[in-house]
């Protein structure tokens, strides 16, 4: 388990289920925070167990409910081009475009990571998510014209929509990476997953024998033009 930290910016909520482990994180309440400045989050791994309620802010300080059309997301992933066996960081940046102070549903039950590999989804963070989580249900005070980051650290371990886990790793390529929060979806977010260093030696391979075969077919034909010629 992770313990709580840094509790006037955020609270980190660990998920684990069998024998994978999927942090998500859920946003609550930022101090202090001014438009356009992260709310982020950051956890350290230890292995005391709590289980402290996430602080709500008071309704009364906020003009309500933010205007779903001011409620804007974007994907973000770290680094693009991700190393093979490298964990990326996925982001949900969540805007308030409103001109006053209001409230975000931004718990865990609303969000979702999802991972689309030539337009089909192949990983959902929804796929191994808590059947009970103290950050389910949380709203966060967004200060005008600001937005906050929920992020998540992505451990490339494939398994089904029941969180059982499957025999396949992620082949390398092209993926995007679409953020859910409740019926908004952000636009796709692309990167990279690289090849392993088996695969680039056995592509380096087929290059060099398809230049040998290359360089063979040119040297017949010129020995054959040669003939021709004498």
């Amino acid at each position: 388990m992770y313990r709580r930290r840094r509790i006037t910016l955020a609270v980190f909520s660990l998920v684990v289920l069998g024998l994978l482990v999927l942090g998500i994180v859920g946003i609550v309440k930022a101090i202090g925070s001014s438009g356009g400045d992260d709310g982020e989050v950051s956890a350290e791994p230890s292995e005391q167990e709590t289980t402290t309620a996430a602080p709500v802010p008071d309704k009364k300080a906020a003009s309500g409910e933010c205007p779903e059309d001011k409620i804007s997301l974007k994907a973000k992933v770290d680094p693009e081009s991700v190393k093979d066996g490298d964990e990326p960081e996925f982001g949900m940046v969540i805007e308030n475009s409103h001109d006053a102070t209001c409230l975000i549903e931004v718990g865990t039950k609303k969000q979702e990571f999802v991972v689309k590999k030539d337009g089909n989804v192949v990983w959902s963070s929804k796929y191994c998510a808590a059947s009970k989580d103290e950050n389910a249900e949380v709203s966060t005070e967004f200060a005008p014209q600001s937005e906050k980051t929920a992020k998540l650290k992505w451990n490339r371990i494939q398994v089904d929509k029941n969180c059982n886990k499957t025999n396949k790793d992620f082949a390398s390529g092209d993926y995007e990476l679409v953020v859910k929060l409740d019926d908004k979806a952000s636009k796709p977010a692309k990167f990279e997953l690289e090849k392993s260093a088996a695969e680039k030696e056995k592509d380096e391979k087929a290059a060099d024998e398809k230049k040998a075969e290359e360089d063979k077919k040119k040297a017949d034909e010129d020995k054959k033009s040669d003939d021709d010629e004498g």
